[in-house]
């Protein structure tokens, strides 16, 4: 059949050739001068979850003979495939169409065949614009067999419909694909496939997760590093140093898919900094954290707290509940990072009295005989707080005496101590805590009105009720109020978590008390285990050596002030 067709191309130039009939099959002139050109014919196939598993019925192999034998039957030479395989049709960012897409930018090719649209793409304006715009301009001509699509014969009035419904079709399994995976989010069920570092699958139950325990060890040491003041980038080093297996290198020993040397034990601090935040290692599943823009977008996205979901105590924790409150609440304090590998003693508690932003470290005067801590604001900006500033070693001296009175107070006066717990607890946190929770539901209410008065302008403009000026006028009204409680909503949530952890905290301290005889010195540990946070005022008085006293306010976990200064 090519001999006769190249035969035929040898004809005069002024000898017209409609239609040649070849081994009984009918090759029109198109065809005849592609074969002239010698441009590839892209014979393209696509397959993927959302085309509903039809099985061998739309498969890549399936595809390729049936375009194979119509190219064959068309005379259309130098055939080349360009696969998609296990890629949704409602996104264009596939690695074998962007090829042919090259190819054809390129002058390569003359002919696009696909099985049918479907296969070409679901999204009907992307579909629509390289069927009317981009293919058109670079002379390629188009064939859908199944559809009986052949740009050469003029695209049919029908296509555009048809071209919509296939994007229906992805539109709906994607509903319900996502009304499954909600469901089971709801409901507690896990959507992720993988367990994270720290645990695995259990054999009885795939669902379930267990403690992957030489893992979980180094989960459990990272978290006590950074309660201890070793920043994320030293404990990234120190793991770097010990040749500890990195997350992905440990799944890939298990699996046994290697990775380089210098992979497998090469810890970044962004891998601490996930392990830290990941509220799961305290027994907890958390759903919804992320999801898809749309079905037509593969861009990933955070969802905002609200949505979040969290189904607590659904496996065996690595870490206490406490452990990791402590290091949400070092991790969200704006705190400059320090210089240093090693955090300074108080980093995180300590605060101005009048300004209330966090102390920082002097480095100069702390080389010369012990650390001291100043107001930041006031060296930043003349008459913006008053210069407060501390000595750690007359700050340490009083801490130290708080807490050892208080771990006194609580051993010989245990009635009494419980009841101050209860009632401080009480009396700090739960009428703050309602007066955030009514301001809360208040928000909410007000953002569903908002929802309901938008959805009946539009449906009044509809009608011709009112008109578009009005329409905007309100809509916008109500776009900015929205906006303001959404905003206040946020803030509300976060306010609400941090009241209802701080009232969890004094029976914490209640059982953490009674494990100290004596303290001798402030390290980490007393700290995390007593210590909310410190206030530092004005001077009080003169010491010793020339060093000033100032007023010193200790806030114990989960019960505010007890020995005023």
């Amino acid at each position: 059949m090519v001999t006769m067709c190249q035969n035929l191309l040898k004809r005069p130039k002024n000898c017209a050739i409609i239609s040649v009939t070849v081994l009984g099959l009918s090759v029109k002139q198109e065809d005849i001068k592609m074969a002239q050109t010698g441009k590839i014919t892209a014979l393209y196939c696509r397959f993927s979850a959302d085309d509903g598993m039809k099985g061998d019925s739309d498969s890549i192999a399936h595809q390729k003979d049936i375009l194979t034998e119509y190219a064959n039957n068309h005379g259309l030479t130098n055939q080349r495939f360009y696969v998609d395989d296990g890629v949704s049709g409602v996104t264009f960012e596939r690695a074998g169409f962007k090829a042919m897409l090259t190819d054809i930018e390129n002058g390569l090719v003359g002919t696009v065949v696909v099985k049918d649209m479907s296969r070409f793409g679901r999204n009907y304006l992307m579909v629509g614009q390289y069927l009317e715009i981009v293919f058109p301009e670079y002379g390629v001509r188009f064939i859908a067999i199944s559809d009986n699509v052949d740009s050469d014969e003029g695209i049919n009035d029908l296509m555009p419909i048809n071209n919509l419904l296939n994007e229906w079709y992805a539109r709906d399994i994607s509903r319900k694909e996502r009304a499954v995976i909600q469901n089971k989010d709801n409901n507690g069920g896990r959507t992720t496939s993988k367990p994270i570092y720290g645990y695995k699958k259990a054999d009885y139950d795939k669902e379930k997760w267990i403690i992957d325990e030489p893992a979980a060890q180094v989960v459990r040491r990272i978290f006590e590093m950074y309660l201890n003041g070793i920043g994320v980038n030293e404990i990234a080093r120190t793991l770097t140093n010990e040749n500890i297996l990195r997350p992905a290198a440990h799944k890939g020993h298990k699996t046994g898919i290697r990775c380089e040397d210098f992979d497998e034990y090469f810890w970044h601090h962004s891998t601490i900094h996930n392990i830290l935040k990941s509220q799961e290692y305290c027994g907890d599943t958390v759903n919804f954290r992320k999801t898809k823009l749309s079905y037509k977008s593969k861009k990933i996205v955070k969802n905002p707290k609200e949505k979040i979901k969290i189904f607590y105590n659904t496996q065996e924790p690595i870490v206490t509940r406490e452990q990791f409150e402590r290091v949400q609440e070092l991790l969200g304090e704006p705190k400059k990072k320090p210089k240093s590998t090693e955090r300074p003693l108080y980093y995180g508690y300590l605060f101005c009295e009048a300004c209330k932003r966090p102390m920082r470290i002097n480095r100069r005067i702390s080389r010369k005989i012990s650390s001291t801590y100043f107001c930041y604001l006031a060296s930043k900006k003349q008459g913006a707080c008053t210069f407060h500033c501390i000595n750690e070693g007359v700050l340490s001296s009083v801490v130290l005496e708080q807490i050892n009175r208080l771990i006194v107070f609580a051993k010989t006066n245990r009635k009494v101590f419980d009841e101050m717990l209860r009632s401080k607890s009480a009396g700090i946190f739960l009428a703050e805590l309602k007066s955030v929770t009514d301001e809360l539901d208040s928000v909410r209410t007000r953002i569903s009105e908002i929802d309901r008065f938008v959805q009946g302008l539009f449906e009044s403009k509809i009608k011709g009720e009112i008109d578009s000026d009005m329409f905007c006028t309100f809509s916008e009204s109500y776009r900015r109020e929205k906006t303001e409680l959404n905003e206040r909503l946020e803030f509300l949530t976060d306010k609400e978590e941090t009241l209802k952890k701080k009232s969890n905290k004094s029976v914490t301290l209640g059982t953490t008390i009674h494990n100290y005889d004596t303290i001798s010195e402030v390290t980490p540990e007393v700290l995390r285990d007593f210590i909310d946070r410190i206030e530092v005022g004005d001077v009080t008085g003169n010491l010793a050596g020339g060093k000033k006293s100032r007023k010193i306010s200790v806030f114990f976990i989960g019960i505010g002030e007890v020995f005023p200064d």
